[in-house]
């Protein structure tokens, strides 16, 4: 009777065993890359190296990137597109910095020789800063491409004395032929205040 018992057991649990369900599959997600390409139609989860997103590089004091989409022109093409958008983003970012740091001297110092604005807008500003020679020989630091769309990316940099040269020409443009007062603004906090925003990055 023992043995008979054993086997309805058995029997009960096996068919139990029979009638479960299977365990569903588990679902292993890829880590999220730290930094990713950002272009294309996503998932945006191919990595990139960091400076495409940072926008910072070892040993320069102001970087920016630039890219350029996949074309027939050839990759030196890309490259050199997207290399002119990186200068053409450092220009505006020192050319905004620089007028918006003169218009603060100003209404601080009461100087109403240009209304309280910069002799110039920060769009001629931004041109003037383009066509300095200093700014052309930024150096490409590195680049990289999107594996997924041919995206090319580029990081350009500024040393220290090239930046502290751009600077200077970028706030004497602003001032318009205004030497004295440019000559104030030198002397003032707000121009070592502007060299030191601009040399701590974007």
């Amino acid at each position: 009777m023992k043995n008979v018992s054993k086997y309805l057991v058995l029997a009960a649990t096996t068919a139990l065993i029979g009638c479960a369900k299977p365990a569903p599959p588990v679902v292993v997600q890829a880590p999220v890359p730290v930094c990713s390409f950002q272009d294309g139609q996503g998932p945006y989860d191919t990595p990139a190296p960091m400076w495409v997103c940072s926008e910072q590089f070892p040993g320069v004091a102001l970087a920016a990137t630039g890219s350029f989409q996949n074309s027939n022109m050839g990759y030196d093409f890309m490259v050199e597109m997207a290399t002119s958008r990186a200068r053409q983003k450092l220009a505006r970012i020192i050319s905004t910095k620089a007028s918006s740091s003169i218009k603060d001297y100003r209404a601080s110092t009461g100087s109403q020789s240009a209304g309280n604005e910069t002799g110039i807008s920060t769009a001629e500003i931004t041109q003037k800063v383009l066509s300095q020679s200093d700014l052309a020989g930024s150096r490409v630091l590195t680049k990289a491409r999107n594996p997924k769309t041919g995206m090319a990316y580029v990081i350009v940099g500024l040393t220290p004395d090239i930046l502290d040269g751009l600077v200077d020409d970028t706030a004497k443009a602003a001032f318009a032929g205004e030497e004295a007062e440019f000559q104030r603004f030198k002397a003032s906090q707000g121009f070592d205040a502007l060299k030191a925003d601009l040399a701590d990055g974007q």
